[in-house]
């Protein structure tokens, strides 16, 4: 099971910087992986990555706890290719042959899974949800749409709370839930899924009202929540974007391995 990915509060590293600062990391960090198949690149910017979470005070637990399966399912990606690609040299037999553009491949495909996740994870983990749709309601997406990203960040451990919960009352009342037949994923949706579905409706519900009772929508404009200033973790965010894009550019103009 994949653990929680939720916001956790923090005063050092990337709890520091603004939502604008976290989202140009994210987006240089994809384009990075995204952008050229250089492994060295790919190395580097997990390295960066890395360096940034465990930087991010307690957020850097979460960050490997989060992680675990990510590796695992990396690690299964690198197998997979490293089995299933035969063209190039071969580099050992065990069974079957092990090429270099097998490896090649399995690695260049695991760090850019690896990465994308890594840099996701720290991402969420370290940017709050308010001041992320403050920033993008200053940067003139309308407020409504930024109060929905706030509400779908709330109501994902919302639904993993109403889920624990479910599967505790699940088992004192001695209910087993198996979703390996058909028989048994109609009981999950019957004692499962229905369940928490209704609690989730129940939760909009009392959002609607409340909402509609703070005439929530009635102006065309809203006045953002205070902005954020720049502090010196800013600039090392941008310093290592720089570096990142430079090195993305030069690997893909001179073909870095």
């Amino acid at each position: 099971m994949i653990p929680s990915i939720a916001y956790h509060p923090g005063v050092r590293g990337l709890h520091r910087v603004t939502p604008g600062s976290g989202l140009l990391l994210l987006a240089c960090t994809l384009f990075g992986v995204l952008g050229v198949g250089s492994i060295i690149v790919k190395m580097g910017v997990l390295a960066v990555v890395s360096g940034l979470a465990f930087w991010s005070d307690r957020s850097a637990r979460a960050w490997c706890k989060s992680l675990r399966f990510v590796a695992m399912f990396a690690g299964l990606l690198f197998i997979a290719q490293v089995l299933s690609i035969r063209a190039g040299p071969v580099l050992v037999r065990v069974g079957i042959p092990i090429t270099a553009l097998g490896v090649m491949a399995g690695a260049n495909m695991a760090l850019r899974f690896l990465v994308v996740l890594s840099a996701s994870f720290t991402f969420v983990l370290t940017t709050d949800p308010d001041a992320l749709a403050g920033a993008l309601i200053r940067w003139g997406i309308p407020y409504r749409y930024g109060f929905t990203l706030i509400l779908a960040l709330r109501f994902v451990p919302f639904f993993r709370h109403e889920l624990r919960t479910v599967r505790e009352a699940q088992q004192l009342r001695g209910i087993q839930v198996s979703v390996r037949s058909i028989a048994g994923i109609r009981r999950a949706v019957r004692y499962t899924f229905i369940p928490v579905l209704v609690s989730g409706l129940m939760r909009v519900d009392t959002i609607a009202m409340s909402m509609k009772g703070r005439a929530f929508g009635l102006h065309p404009r809203r006045t953002p929540s205070a902005q954020r200033t720049l502090v010196l973790e800013d600039g090392l965010i941008w310093l290592c974007c720089g570096i990142i894009l430079s090195c993305t550019l030069l690997a893909r103009r001179f073909g870095w391995p």
